[in-house]
């Protein structure tokens, strides 16, 4: 079974962290015979993707990484059919989850809208897919790899303009362009009319 556990971010870990943190839980699963993937670590909080073998388990699990780490945010269990959703809805979920620091989720909520789209609409949301990835590299404390993937995302939004989504995209390119300028990569939210 897999799991993605989001505790809270108490002892203000940074990026720079996650190997570490990736150590520190580990060894906690480890004696129930579980693994660790993919730590990120947002301003809120420390996500990571637990593999177990039960349910009983990943419960015995999360209290180790919560006496490790920090207290439980979330848990999710992966590899589940989601209900399928509108793309207004994909997209307003993505934009919120993106807002929250949870950019692999908002990730996995925008692909689903964008899976359906076509045209400019499409571009559009696989620009915020790709800011989304970019942020999640950026967790991983990857700065080169956040920096070419936001680039990539600015070349998918550079030619448009207008409100899409709720989203004013002027501001939202100048401030990906500014942060790929400068070389500092930053989290930030997406300004979004609802």
């Amino acid at each position: 079974m897999r799991f993605l556990v989001r505790l809270s971010n108490e002892r203000k870990y940074v990026p720079a962290d996650r190997h570490h943190l990736t150590s520190v839980a580990y060894e906690a699963v480890r004696p129930l015979g579980g693994d660790i993937g993919n730590l990120r670590i947002s301003s809120s909080a420390v996500e990571l993707d637990l593999l177990i073998d039960s349910k009983a388990n990943s419960n015995r699990a999360v209290q180790a990484l919560e006496a490790k780490i920090g207290s439980l945010v979330t848990i999710r269990e992966l590899d589940v059919e989601t209900a399928l959703m509108e793309n207004t809805e994909a997209v307003k979920l993505g934009l919120a989850l993106f807002n929250e620091e949870r950019y692999w989720e908002s990730h996995e909520a925008l692909e689903a809208a964008w899976r359906r789209s076509s045209g400019s609409e499409k571009e559009i949301l696989q620009g915020i897919i790709l800011l989304a990835a970019a942020l999640v590299h950026l967790q991983k404390s990857e700065q080169e790899i956040t920096l070419s993937v936001m680039k990539r995302a600015y070349e998918k939004l550079e030619k448009y303009d207008n409100e899409h989504f709720g989203i004013i995209l002027s501001p939202l390119k100048e401030k990906v362009m500014g942060m790929i300028s400068s070389g500092q990569p930053a989290f930030f939210k997406i300004e979004a009319r609802h």
